[in-house]
Order: structure tokens, then sequence, then C-alpha cells
């Protein structure tokens, strides 16, 4: 009896054990839903999720999903404690701060981050009158890397998208720069009686979202052979989600 009960207590433990082959997928907290954001029982979940579990559903692969914070999310990278992260752009790489070899997929989606300041019925604010504009902490600017670089205004950051229309309803910033869709989205559900609009002296910024890995280059290039040979079921998930 009693070794039944030892087999049974280890049969347990090989189950609920995560298996040692599971990769680790490095993702951010933020909520840039519809592309990604965490459930209110802190699942990963929106079109990056769907695309990445149709991924592993036909390589076979066994993907553990890790939320963390963005410049956590970084170091974690850098120390070789995640297999791949999300999302990733060359442009990003600045912020590793180490000799590393970065392996990047093709596009998963096309992005726009621009700078948005609130709609008026008759002018745009003044450029001149852009005093802070509100960013997310351990995000890259690149559209607006020069106004930065020459001090045209002063960046509030901070770690939630939601805290960042806060700031600019409440003018405790004048604009703020990140993805536009996702921010557009965002406003009209918190506050519906305002609109924001791209400022039209900062033109629109538009690069991708990759997946990326230092460990696994073999998952990069399997993961574009498999953004090939399931385009029609990759571009469903994105038009599910109202994404182009």
């Amino acid at each position: 009896m009693r070794l039944r009960d030892l087999l049974l207590s280890m049969i347990f433990v090989v189950i609920a054990t995560p298996s040692s082959n599971a990769l680790v997928l490095g993702v951010e907290t933020t909520n840039y839903s519809p592309y990604y954001s965490l459930s209110d029982e802190q699942k990963y979940q929106g079109a990056a999720r769907d695309i990445f579990d149709l991924f592993s559903e036909v390589k076979q692969l066994k993907v553990n999903y890790d939320p963390m914070p963005v410049p956590r999310l970084f170091k974690e990278f850098v120390e070789g404690n995640i297999d791949l992260k999300f999302p990733d752009n060359p442009l990003w790489s600045a912020s590793l701060h180490a000799e590393v070899k970065v392996h990047y997929s093709d596009a998963i989606f096309n992005i726009n981050e621009t700078l948005l300041v609130i709609k008026q019925n008759d002018t745009e604010i003044n450029k001149k009158d852009i005093k802070q504009v509100g960013t997310i902490l351990g995000f890259s600017t690149p559209g607006i890397a020069k106004p930065v670089a020459n001090k045209e205004f002063e960046t509030i950051k901070t770690k939630e998208v939601e805290q960042l229309i806060h700031m600019l309803i409440s003018n405790r910033v004048q604009a703020v720069y990140f993805n536009e869709s996702v921010a557009l989205d965002l406003a009209k559900r918190m506050y519906p009686e305002k609109q924001l609009t791209t400022h039209s002296k900062y033109p629109p910024f538009t690069y991708a979202y990759h997946l990326s890995s230092i460990k696994h280059p073999e998952l990069i290039t399997q993961f574009n052979q498999f953004l090939i040979s399931h385009a029609e079921k990759v571009a469903k998930i994105r038009q599910r989600h109202g994404l182009k």
C-alpha cells in the first residue's frame, strides 16, 4: 500500500511539474490590446498570443508565457533567462547594453507610433506649447527621437498606458507618444467625450513588432517559415482582433 501511494505521488509530481523542454517566451505586462494584454487573472492574451499558440501547436512545442515589466524583460533576455522575446525590434537593441547577437523574425504586426494630442474644434495645440510628452517606461521613442534630442519637450514616463491617457486628459502632459491604434481605442473607452488625434507637425512613425531570440536562431527560422506556410490563418487571427 505504501509503495502504491509512493508511485501515485511520483506520478502527480511528474504531471504537475512543467516540462524541462518548455520554451519561455518573455512578454510585456503592458496593456497593448488588441495586440497583447493581461487578463484579470494575469493570463497573456490577444492577437500575439493566438499567433504564438498556433505556431506552438503546428511545431508541437510547449511554450510558457512569462509577463514582466519592460525593463526587466530586457534584462532577463540579455541574461539568457528567457528563450524568446515579444515584442521586439532592431531599433530597440540600444537598450540591451550588451554585446549580444539578437535574431529577429519577419514582421508580425506593422504599427504606427505617433504623437497624439486632444482634438480641438478649431485648431490644434501649437507645437511650442507642448512642454511635456507622456511615454511608457522602458519603451523607445523612435518617432520623436530628434525633438527629444533637441529638447523641444520633456518626456514624462509611466508604467501604464491607462495612466498616460489620464495624464493627457488632465493636462499633466500636452501629448502622448505610443501606438496610435491602441491609444485611440483606449481613449475612446476611457473618455468617450474626448477625442485624440495625431499632431500635424509630428508624422507617424511606421515600423514592426517582431519575435526575437538570442539562444535559438533556429526557432526564428522556423517561425518565419510558419508565417509563410500559415499566412491565411495568421491573417484571420489579425482580422479577428481588428488588425490589418
